[in-house]
């Protein structure tokens, strides 16, 4: 998420400190009471309950004692993420009053996306560098963004750590990188709906963005974003209400609405043929010929088969919008506001507030918002893409081993990917839920 000039300003670090003392106070809480359940109670059980039932009692605590350690364990990390944000966020905030300070000075206004002009009457042969103040700005937002979106990647990582009750794998799991924290995270989509595309598209996606040097997550939010109705019922594209998608689609725009958008990336046939007519040599028919001298008819028809190709054009669709004019399109959040309306005031507002969406209205803002929210599902899912087999496969095993027995385990990636996963828990059984018997019941006497 971008932070703006103002946003930095008003951040209050010492906020962070303030929840990362309370956080460290309840860890200490949490371990006295594993302490106190397993030195205290579950030896005392051990030597003056002497039984079966005693030895349960005292394997009882001693599991307690194991639940205490594993939240103090996640709310140190929680300490850990809330000290390193004000640390961060403080040092930023230096360095943008110093830069704010140098503009000031020389009689330079930034405005509130780091951008840096001459102030009206300001007489240049003053010195002072315009282009030095916006970089000096420009370090300062960039330093408080990694440090949010780093923040709020362990804030999630955490909050998926309820359910886990091994110290051990809490520690394990505090380490965002490991294959656990990534399995953690792809059990919520917090709301999101899956790109419901078949690992088809999926390999296009990656053929497109080797081909045209655009970013594979830009390519995979474009999928999310422009999916019809009738993409969200059946993720393989080969049942009925997909087909019919297709075919309405395909019917709409050759007799009730010729400005119909088109295809799984909904492309408009003017932005097709502009982009054909910039790219001909790229997209050929089976039999050789130009894509580009298909009739209207037939171009409409092409695009709704050809599903991969729809991704191809879209990929070189974006890189036309980057390449002709880079005012404004300078990020992938950028481009993909562009995608949908490549106006000079989209242009104009992306350059005065690089990716903030705060300032925006209308559909545009609420594009803006979707980027949002669904980048970090695309981080990590392509993170859970570039593990190993054995590393996914323990990941999962490590889940099941904290879910209760019975209970099936899951993953809910953006996408569908390698390794996604599934089975049932292997812990130990909700309470109250009776346990088998050893020996099935006796069979009745017919006498």
């Amino acid at each position: 998420m971008a932070i703006t000039v103002e946003e930095l300003k008003a951040a209050r670090p010492q906020q962070w400190r303030d929840a990362a003392d309370d956080a460290l106070r309840s860890s200490k809480e949490c371990q006295d009471m594993a302490s106190y359940a397993r030195d205290e109670v579950a030896s005392t059980l051990q030597k003056c309950w002497v039984s079966d039932s005693g030895e349960a009692a005292r394997r009882r605590f001693v599991k307690h004692a194991e639940d205490f350690e594993a939240a103090a364990e996640a709310l140190k990390g929680l300490m850990r993420t809330y000290d390193t944000l004000a640390e961060m966020i403080e040092g930023a905030k230096r360095d943008l009053e110093s830069a704010l300070d140098y503009a000031d000075r020389y009689g330079i206004h930034i405005d509130p996306s780091g951008r840096a002009t001459w102030k009206a009457g300001r007489d240049e042969s003053e010195g002072g560098s315009l282009q030095h103040a916006a970089d000096l700005v420009g370090d300062a937002l960039r330093k408080a963004e990694e440090a949010d979106n780093e923040t709020a990647t362990e804030l999630r990582t955490i909050r998926a750590l309820t359910d886990v009750e091994d110290p051990k794998l809490v520690s394990q799991a505090l380490d965002e990188n490991s294959p656990l924290a990534i399995a953690l995270r792809l059990q919520y989509l917090d709301g999101v709906h899956r790109i419901n595309v078949s690992p088809a598209q999926i390999d296009a996606v990656n053929r497109a963005a080797a081909e045209t040097g655009m970013s594979k997550k830009l390519l995979l939010a474009i999928l999310w974003q422009e999916q019809q109705w009738w993409q969200n019922h059946d993720r393989d594209l080969e049942g009925p209400l997909p087909w019919f998608g297709g075919f309405f689609d395909w019917t709409l725009r050759e007799t009730l609405k010729p400005d119909k958008s088109l295809g799984i990336t909904h492309m408009k046939l003017e932005t097709i043929r502009r982009t054909l007519d910039n790219n001909g040599d790229a997209f050929r028919t089976a039999d050789g010929g130009r894509v580009s001298d298909l009739s209207d008819r037939q171009l409409t028809k092409y695009i709704e088969q050809n599903p991969n190709e729809a991704i191809r054009l879209s990929a070189y669709h974006l890189k036309d919008l980057r390449d002709k004019d880079e005012y404004g399109a300078g990020t992938d959040k950028q481009l993909f506001t562009l995608y949908a309306a490549d106006t000079r005031d989209v242009r104009e507002k992306n350059e005065t507030y690089g990716d903030d969406s705060a300032h925006r209205g209308g559909d545009i803002k609420t594009r803006g918002e979707n980027w949002d929210r669904l980048q970090p599902h695309i981080d990590d899912t392509l993170a859970w893409d570039a593990l190993s087999d054995r590393e996914r496969t323990q990941a999962i095993d490590q889940i099941e081993s904290q879910t209760p027995a019975g209970h099936n385990v899951s993953l809910d990636p953006i996408y569908d990917t390698a390794g996604m996963g599934g089975g049932t828990g292997t812990g130990r059984p909700e309470p109250g839920t009776p346990s088998p018997s050893p020996n099935p019941p006796p069979t009745p006497s017919k006498d």
